[in-house]
């Protein structure tokens, strides 16, 4: 198989070719249908939009041979540019983006968690198949975790019945930490 390709944006990849837009998003719930919120499974094949990635998703597909990413100019966008791109529009990209790998690489499906008020929302299958259990938030490492993050996540991970997991990055180990919260009630 060929690889991909993909056009860069300002902040995102659109994937032109509707058939590898319907097989990235097969492969793994990669991107999203411009046009459509949340697409099923059974859906795919009666979408004719192109997927638009972000430059997370755009850059792990790099990453693992699956895409190419090209300028409008047809110029061939390379691992590092993508990284200065995210950068440039996502702060803590390069911890955010390890937090996203760390997840994809132990396959599960990595979505955005904005309409849980999370970084990351993660299914063990995939939307429409089952529901994300878990909830990512990402706290900058720049600053101390207080009593105030836990209980917001707390709250709204209990309010949509996930777990919640605070994610940083430690300095000190340069690795990822995570610590998971469960509801328990004796």
């Amino acid at each position: 198989m060929s690889k991909i390709v993909g056009i860069l944006t300002d902040s995102s990849v659109i994937i032109p070719n509707i058939e590898h837009s319907r097989m990235l998003y097969k492969m793994g719930f990669y991107g999203k249908f411009i046009g459509y919120d949340k697409v099923k499974p059974d859906e795919v094949d009666k979408i004719s939009t192109p997927l638009q990635l972000s430059l997370i998703e755009a850059l792990y597909l790099v990453e693992k041979g699956i895409l190419e990413v090209y300028r409008p100019d047809s110029s061939k966008v390379s691992i590092e540019e993508l990284y200065e791109r995210g950068r440039r529009y996502i702060k803590n990209f390069d911890k955010i983006y390890q937090i996203y790998r760390y997840f994809r690489d132990r396959g599960y499906v990595v979505k955005s968690g904005l309409k849980f008020g999370a970084l990351f929302a993660i299914y063990e299958r995939g939307p429409g198949i089952d529901h994300a259990p878990m909830l990512i938030h990402f706290i900058d490492p720049d600053r101390d975790i207080n009593a105030l993050d836990i209980t917001r996540a707390a709250r709204l991970s209990h309010s949509v019945n996930k777990r919640f997991v605070l994610a940083t990055w430690n300095r000190v180990e340069n690795r990822i930490d995570l610590v998971a919260f469960e509801w328990w009630t004796p």
